[in-house]
């Protein structure tokens, strides 16, 4: 698992336009950080950048998941926040988006050991250095 911390959100469509060139079938970014740190709107804009489009992002906090179509994979935006346990994660058929899609988890602490080792996880922490 590659770690990156990012300690602004000064430009965050950047950051999603770097991270678009790895976003392949079965790759997994692991979004983490305090409510307000950034993690909705990195993914906002990595989804409009691999999807093409320029449509609304929701949070996927109340309905855990929302799926999206690229050219290249289907892309699942999830939200782990309200899972309770892993057995959940298991439940909503989960599994299937880390083989099957390009994945983009908020929230992701409870199911971290169910990641692929090719995960990329990214901490957002703007709050705690001022830029």
């Amino acid at each position: 698992m590659t770690e990156f911390i990012y300690n602004s959100l000064m430009d965050p469509r950047k950051s999603a336009e770097y991270f678009a060139q790895f976003a392949k079938t079965g790759q997994c970014f692991a979004l983490s950080g305090d409510l307000g740190s950034g993690k909705t709107t990195f993914a906002s804009y990595l989804i409009r950048l691999l999807t093409g489009s320029i449509e609304e992002v929701p949070s996927p906090t109340f309905s855990v998941v929302q799926i999206y179509e690229s050219p290249t994979a289907v892309v699942w935006h999830i939200d782990c926040y309200r899972l309770k346990s892993q057995d959940e994660f298991f439940e909503l058929g989960l599994e299937e988006a880390l083989s099957s899609g390009i994945t983009i988890i908020e929230w992701p602490e409870l199911v971290l050991p169910l990641l692929p080792a090719n995960t990329i996880k990214i901490l957002f922490r703007p709050n705690e250095f001022p830029c």
